[in-house]
């Protein structure tokens, strides 16, 4: 079996010191393109496989981005998962997917984790946005990247949430509905916030009298939504519309109120929002709020490792109208 190449191997091919590859391997320091190309090429030449083990312990940052999550049976997170890999993936690094199911305590665990790991950046969706999970994180050094809110404190790849509302909300008023209902998740996520500022925009521009209540699932499998669904088609007092925070609920709704004998959309119209593939296949297709997640996540996974020079902004959201409205 031949020998594994050296850190040394590797800066005789390049013809540049043991110092400058370390500083590649590390990015430690600024190193000339040409340069960069002619170590990068001499490793994979030589095949030459770095011991990020060694390097964390010698102080070094860990390869690794994390990705904390509130629920990844959301096939919407699934997509901004696969755009951070292709990201970190192109760049050297993995990704470290962390689930929280929106809850203070598993963040907390999570970000002390990798905090110790030093881990080379951490990307959230943002449940409980600038608590303190996020803020040990970034107290280890590592770039911490809010997805889908707002932020003074930390790096943030925002999606137009009032847009998302307005849009939404707008639809809904076109179709002459004026008893609506928001059909939340759990967690106090600022991204519902702004959505909520948008869907009332809506409402003051159209100088309409609207009726909106709000309604929260208390968790984030199946069972949770259609029990929340439920109980939400037992207490509609006259409302005519929802608005619901992603498209699993939109579809624990739809499916509810199928079950009951309930026409969609002239009984009950839903609006989801990730317009996520499911949408499209669903017994009344769904009206759904569109972004790209694969977009956001190689976005944010930009900012993480700090190749934000060459960046676009993030697309708009739109509404795509279908049968459920």
């Amino acid at each position: 079996m031949a020998a594994r190449s050296s850190i040394r191997d590797v800066a005789e091919r390049a013809a540049v010191s043991v110092g400058t590859v370390s500083n590649f391997l590390n990015d430690t320091k600024p190193i000339a393109p040409a340069t960069a190309e002619r170590i990068r090429a001499a490793i994979d030449e030589l095949g030459f496989i770095p011991n990020a083990a060694v390097r964390v312990m010698q102080g070094a940052r860990s390869p690794a981005l994390a990705f904390l999550v509130p629920d990844l049976s959301n096939p919407f997170l699934a997509e901004v998962s696969r755009g951070i890999e292709d990201v970190a993936l192109e760049r050297g690094h993995i990704v470290i997917t962390c689930n929280t199911d929106g809850d203070l305590d598993r963040e907390q665990r999570f970000a002390q984790v990798l905090a110790e790991m030093r881990v080379a950046g951490a990307i959230t969706m943002a449940m409980t946005a600038e608590g303190e999970p996020l803020q040990l994180v970034k107290d280890s050094g590592a770039r911490v990247v809010l997805v889908g809110a707002h932020s003074d404190e930390y790096i943030s790849v925002n999606i137009d949430n009032p847009l998302a509302g307005y849009l939404a909300m707008q639809h809904l008023l076109e179709r002459g509905h004026r008893r609506c209902v928001f059909f939340g998740g759990p967690g106090a996520a600022p991204q519902i916030a702004e959505r909520l500022d948008g869907i009332q925009e809506a409402i003051r521009v159209a100088g309409a009298s609207v009726e909106i209540t709000r309604f929260d699932a208390a968790g984030n499998d199946m069972a949770s939504r259609l029990r929340a669904a439920e109980t939400l088609l037992d207490d509609l007092d006259g409302a005519t519309a929802a608005i619901c925070a992603n498209d699993l609920l939109a579809l624990a709704l739809e499916t509810a109120a199928l079950r009951r004998g309930l026409r969609i959309p002239q009984d009950l119209a839903i609006i989801g929002y990730d317009d996520i593939d499911d949408s499209i296949s669903a017994v009344v297709p769904l009206t759904s709020v569109h972004h790209s997640g694969r977009e956001l996540g190689a976005h944010a996974a930009a900012l993480a490792l700090g190749l934000d020079e060459d960046l676009r902004p993030v697309s708009p959201p739109r509404l795509v109208v279908r049968e459920s409205t």
